[in-house]
């Protein structure tokens, strides 16, 4: 059987090839699904200021309109910052800008109240570091004394720059859109009782790509939520950020 010199040359050359090659050398993959429900629970929980803690604060915002006895068709604005507790594991720092506006019914009693918000600050937990800004527009209803939650519907947006650990490599930027449906936060507690969300997690990797994410979200009360993202199951603790993959 004859070999070509061709032949021979071409085989010389895949050797050499994957002698040069090293298992340090060998390129990260793109952003997971499972780094995306990461990212995702960081916009969710409280212990990186997510969205857990903006209907905190347009339900507390609700009692108070109710309980100074607003004017009906009033803007209240609130600026503010917040920083997260010594000693905690996670850390944020967040500048807050709301404008929350009374609307009432025909018969001049409280209907509801439309609470707009632009923030800007980071977070940085063992597993996301993140520096975003972004936006959300929530409608605030179940003001009547009857009701025992407030329930709010809307849109919460984030943008920014991130990096994920222990993988330091793996950074870029990502957008989170998170729509909320009748998300309810019990009175007494402040606390997200029930609701759904659909997701969508986009953004782009250094020299990797892009990458997009779609999913739901269930809140299932206790502080806990379940999250279907591109066909994968996960539950997010959203008092301590923590992603379970089921």
């Amino acid at each position: 059987m004859k070999i070509s010199k061709l032949s021979i040359a071409v085989v010389l050359l895949a050797l050499g090839i994957a002698a040069c090659k090293k298992p340090g050398l060998i390129a990260t993959s793109n952003v997971s699904n499972a780094d995306a429900a990461v990212m995702l629970s960081g916009a969710l929980s409280s212990n990186s200021y997510g969205l857990t803690n903006v209907s905190t604060d347009v339900s507390l915002n609700a009692t108070a309109a109710l309980y100074t006895n607003q004017a009906c068709g009033s803007t209240v604005i609130d600026t503010m910052t917040r920083k997260s507790p010594a000693g905690s594991s996670a850390s944020y720092f967040y500048k807050l800008s709301y404008t929350h506006k009374l609307t009432c019914n025909i018969g001049g009693a409280a209907d509801n109240i439309s609470s707009n918000l632009t923030y800007s600050g980071y977070f940085n937990n063992p597993s996301l570091s993140l520096t975003n800004s972004g936006s959300a527009a929530f409608t605030v209803a179940g003001l009547t004394t009857t009701a025992t939650g407030y329930v709010v519907n809307g849109e919460y947006k984030s943008s920014g720059t991130f990096k994920l650990r222990p993988d330091s490599t793996n950074t870029g930027s990502a957008s989170i859109d998170i729509v909320v449906k009748n998300l309810t936060v019990a009175k007494t507690t402040q606390v997200v009782s029930a609701g759904t969300a659909t997701v969508i997690v986009t953004g782009t990797t250094l020299k990797k790509g892009d990458f997009t994410y779609n999913g739901t979200v269930t809140f299932t009360g206790n502080y806990m939520a379940a999250l279907m993202l591109n066909g994968s199951n996960y539950t997010i603790n959203l008092a301590t950020g923590v992603v379970t993959k089921k």
